[in-house]
This record gives C-alpha cells, sequence and structure tokens, in this order.
C-alpha cells in the first residue's frame, strides 16, 4: 500500500475478468514466480484475485470497449498523482508538467491513445486528498493506490494493474545468498519505522537485530553505506529505487504475505462510468505483453521472474 505498508509485486494478471474476478486465460498461460519455502520451490500463478466487500467486488469488473471512453475535457486525458513516485513517475519528483517517463506514466499514455485523445494533463495531488476522493475534477489517478473496501465507498477502481508484496533492496555486488528464510535470518536488515516489514521480520528472527529508519531516504543512504546488507519494503519502492540507481542497486527477491499480495487498481471518481473502458485497455496491454515490457522498461525488472521466500 502506497506510503505505508510493506508489499511486494509479482505480475500483472487482468485481461477478461470474469464475474468471479478470475482471469479470463487458464493457470497455464498466467506468467509464475518462483516461491521459496525451506529448500522446496514451486509455481505460484499471478492472477487478480476479488476483494469481498459485502458481497460487492471492490474494483469494477465489467470490461467495455475504449470507445466508450468520456473524459472529463474534451480531447484530453485529466490524470492526477502524488510525487514523487520512483519508477513511476520520472524527470521531476513535484513538477508533473517535467515527468518523461516512468511505469504509470507510460501507462497513461497509454491510455491517451487508446482512447484517441489529443493530450494527456497530469496534476499532482496530495496521496491522502486521492485517498479521501475529495478530488473529483478528473478522468483517472495512478498513484500505486491499493485497491481496498473502505477506498472503494469513496472513489471507484479498475481491475488489478500491479501486485506488490514485500521486497529485498541490496547492492548490485551483494553476493550472499537470499533465497530461504535460513538465508534471510543472516542478513543485517534495514526497515522503515512503522512499515509492516517490522512484523515481518519480527517472525524470521534475523541474528542481528534490524536497523529501523524514520525515512526511506535514511534507509537507503544507509543500504548505500554499508551500514546494512538489505533494505525490506514495498517491492514497488525497492524496484522504482534500483531503477534509480543506475546499476548500483537491485532486488533479488520478494517475500509472499499470508493474504495474498496488494493490487493496484486505476482509480477513478466515484460517479465515472469510465471503468469498463479503461478495463478493455488494460486487458489488451496485459494479453499483448506491453504491460510486462513496461514493468522491465520502468522498474528493471519484471516483478514475475523474482524468486518468493515464504516466510
Amino acid at each position: 500500500m502506497r506510503k505505508s505498508s510493506v508489499v511486494i509485486l509479482t505480475t500483472l494478471m487482468l485481461a477478461g475478468l470474469a464475474a468471479c474476478g478470475s482471469s479470463s486465460k487458464s493457470s497455464s498461460d498466467s506468467p509464475a514466480t518462483t516461491a521459496a519455502s525451506g529448500n522446496t520451490s514451486t509455481s505460484v500463478p499471478a492472477k487478480a484475485t476479488p476483494i469481498d466487500c459485502d458481497g460487492t467486488n471492490a474494483y469494477v469488473e465489467d470490461v467495455g470497449k475504449p470507445a466508450d471512453f468520456k473524459p472529463v475535457k474534451a480531447g484530453t486525458l485529466s490524470v492526477i498523482t502524488s510525487l514523487p513516485g520512483p519508477g513511476f513517475w520520472e524527470g521531476s519528483d513535484d513538477d508533473p508538467s517535467k515527468v518523461t517517463s516512468g511505469f504509470e506514466y507510460d501507462i497513461a499514455k497509454e491510455l491517451q491513445a487508446a482512447f484517441g485523445l489529443d493530450k494527456l494533463e497530469v496534476r499532482n495531488v496530495g496521496f491522502d486528498a486521492i485517498e479521501a476522493g475529495t478530488e473529483t475534477d478528473y478522468d483517472v489517478s495512478l498513484t500505486q493506490m491499493t485497491i481496498k473496501c473502505e477506498r472503494a465507498k469513496v472513489m471507484k477502481f479498475s481491475t488489478p494493474y500491479f501486485f506488490s508484496n514485500q521486497g529485498i533492496l541490496v547492492k548490485s555486488d551483494f553476493d550472499k545468498p537470499i533465497t530461504t528464510v535460513a538465508e534471510a535470518k543472516k542478513i543485517k536488515w534495514g526497515v522503515q519505522t512503522e512499515t509492516t516489514a517490522l512484523d515481518l521480520l519480527e517472525k524470521i528472527k534475523p541474528d542481528t537485530e534490524p536497523q529501523s529508519f524514520p525515512s526511506l531516504t535514511d534507509g537507503y543512504t544507509a543500504l548505500e553505506a554499508g551500514q546494512v546488507d538489505a533494505f525490506l519494503i514495498d517491492t514497488a519502492i525497492n524496484l522504482g529505487q534500483a531503477a534509480r540507481s543506475k546499476g548500483t542497486l537491485k532486488v533479488p527477491g520478494q517475500f509472499i504475505q499470508p493474504g495474498g499480495p496488494d493490487q493496484y487498481g486505476i482509480v477513478l471518481p466515484p460517479n465515472s462510468t469510465n471503468a469498463p473502458a479503461v478495463n478493455a485497455v488494460l486487458a489488451e496491454l496485459q494479453s499483448s505483453g506491453k504491460l510486462s515490457e513496461l514493468i522491465v522498461k520502468n522498474l528493471t525488472t519484471d516483478p514475475g521472474v523474482l524468486p518468493i521466500i515464504v516466510p
């Protein structure tokens, strides 16, 4: 969950969701990750799963047609996000007019093209305001927003376009294996204060007490300085930091969550009728392989190929 929880990326599976919320493709068609528990590895297909909110799915499942999209401003796709977004919005950490790349930026450009709109307009809005649903004058929001029932009360969500669990960030020359819980115990960990990564590390019980840092910047600085071997936070965030590092950092693996990965959805205003059109574009991006290409381009690694450790 953006800005607060610790989660991991697996792969994007969202095309042709049926009423039950599962992919219309068979699991054999789904990208798979490798899950390691002890010394045992298994294949874990990544797919969108329903998020039950008293009998209603938290995200819109209907898949319509791109041509049905109706923008709030003629000829323009109006997007809001919350900067900074390492790996997701690149070019500026505070001025959206200077953003020229990033995973969510590229998705926005794909939406603009699919809807036949002439212009992409991006505004920087506080995450809390987006989460509260107080912003309504926009078409879509791409801001690493986890789909949750309480949020679905004040906004609409597309089908998931991104999955996130808990990821491991190390320096590129780090050569110790972190593929099992036993190996993870031997690592000197860094973690951000007030995140669920602390809960995971308490379960793992490393031999060395993890170091807690008040901010991501402090944690990443400690990692670069060699004060810790690895830093644990959302795989989405760590992949973004690895992409920014220009080869000095890497994400070698990820820890699976007991309840499954968080699912990121494109946010729409509560009264919007555009979710089925958005879902149609996301389904095409997934089925064509374009979505995975954009992940690798912007985050250096498709999370679907990252090893998974089961704590």
